[in-house]
């Protein structure tokens, strides 16, 4: 079974981003991804541009994950940025995005693209996970709490309590 955090290297977690406005976010975030990716961090940052322009990708809570699908991205490639402070974040309709996840996909990965979204926006829906990452010191705390919620989700027990 393939985890969120499958895709998600230490290298391309941020526990302060600097910008300060969403479209410098958005560069932050592509710059986080690039390396990886095997693309371009401006053309990455247009495209999530782009992305959030067709509609805020902003959810609950403080969170927001943009992301886009490019033909050239040698595989899927996430990233994580806190925002101390919080920006205002496209339709976000409780207040300030504190939490960024980025994502870029292959065009030939569609529906493994769909599914870490759903990953990201399911274990990022839980409230104490958000308060645990806003506090966390450093990237590798940050990866290590990602990693523990999602065994925990991923846990047979898990599977049990909801019925399955």
């Amino acid at each position: 079974m393939w985890r969120w955090t499958d895709f998600l290297d230490v290298d391309a977690i941020r526990p302060s981003l600097a910008s300060r406005a969403p479209t410098e976010v958005l560069h932050e975030l592509a710059g986080l991804m690039a390396p990886a990716a095997g693309v371009s961090q401006r053309e990455l940052a247009l495209n999530l541009m782009a992305r959030e322009h067709l509609g805020s990708t902003a959810m609950e809570g403080g969170v927001a994950v943009p992301h886009c699908r490019l033909a050239h991205a040698r595989r899927i490639v996430t990233c994580l940025g806190i925002h101390r402070g919080g920006l205002a974040f496209g339709a976000a309709e409780d207040g300030l995005v504190r939490i960024f996840v980025g994502l870029v996909s292959p065009l030939d990965t569609a529906g493994l693209h769909l599914n870490v979204l759903a990953r990201i926006a399911t274990l990022l829906h839980d409230p104490g996970l958000r308060a645990d990452l806003l506090v966390a010191s450093s990237p590798e705390v940050i990866r290590a709490l990602l990693v523990q919620a999602e065994e925990e989700h991923l846990s047979p027990r898990h599977d049990v309590a909801l019925g399955r």
